[in-house]
């Protein structure tokens, strides 16, 4: 399963993206490993709906990753030490800035940095002070007064949950209330949609198979939807339907809920 690379590479840099609207509020945002290299359209489209939003983004460019990865094959170690490293790295400026968090996953494992360095003296406090700030991109645009896009979307669009962001996140209506919300959108809900996709974070690569198999279940859904375009808020997730609808054939796109919001603000 080759991804598919979208655009340039996201780079984190220290590069404020700055908002068009007088007194922007500053924001922080992970950038996390797959979406910058992977998905550097997709990360670009989420800061300008940022910034429509009044939003000036901030890209700390000594962040890492957030440890998801090896938490999941069972390296604490590993993601204990790059959770002190990103600690320090968003903890420049005002400390109490919102860490917006594009990929579900990571925003999940920096949700959990609290418990994960809950025995660390020197880090416990900083480490909960810090999970608060984390917030998922399709939450914190459901929480604020977001104006809507200027252009229709002809779109049939049904949305697939990232199990993080559903079941560890408990952020199951907000990509909903987001895409309901743009104009031309035809909202239609996914039988299943709350059962993995078959990604499951490093899943997709220690259990191919069965991988594949959950994966054909939900096109078999996705077909059954009458979609064209299936939303998702995870990289991984991303990446296993934009493969098996590759596969399938199907003429169907993967999209973020933000590629949709930001297609309403710019579209040509």
């Amino acid at each position: 399963m080759t991804p598919v690379l979208n655009g340039e590479f996201f780079r984190a840099d220290d590069h404020l993206y700055q908002s068009d609207i007088a007194n922007a509020e500053k924001i922080q945002m992970l950038t996390g490993c797959v979406m910058p290299l992977t998905q550097g359209n997709q990360m670009r489209a989420a800061v300008r709906v940022l910034n429509r939003a009044g939003k000036d983004v901030e890209i700390p460019s000594s962040q890492v990753c957030c440890g998801a990865i090896n938490s999941h094959v069972g390296d604490l170690e590993k993601a204990k030490e790059l959770a002190r490293e990103n600690i320090e790295a968003f903890s420049k400026g005002d400390k109490d800035e919102p860490i917006v968090v594009a990929s579900a996953g990571c925003g999940t494992r920096m949700k959990e940095y609290a418990p994960l360095l809950a025995d660390d003296p020197e880090y416990s406090s900083r480490a909960a002070s810090f999970s608060k700030r984390v917030v998922d991109i399709n939450e914190y645009l459901n929480g604020i007064q977001l104006l809507p896009g200027e252009f229709s979307i002809p779109r049939v669009v049904t949305y697939q949950d990232s199990c993080h962001l559903a079941n560890v996140q408990k952020v199951r209506d907000a990509p909903r209330n987001l895409l309901k919300s743009i104009q031309g959108v035809d909202f239609c809900e996914l039988k299943g949609s709350n059962i993995c996709c078959g990604a499951g974070g490093t899943y997709m690569i220690t259990e191919p198979e069965m991988s594949k198999a959950i994966l054909a279940n939900k096109m078999e859904d996705i077909i059954d939807s009458g979609a064209d375009t299936i939303a998702t808020a995870n990289p991984g997730c991303f990446m296993q339907l934009e493969n098996g609808i590759r596969e399938a054939g199907l003429d169907v796109e993967v999209k973020y809920v933000t590629d949709l919001l930001d297609e309403a603000y710019t579209k040509k």
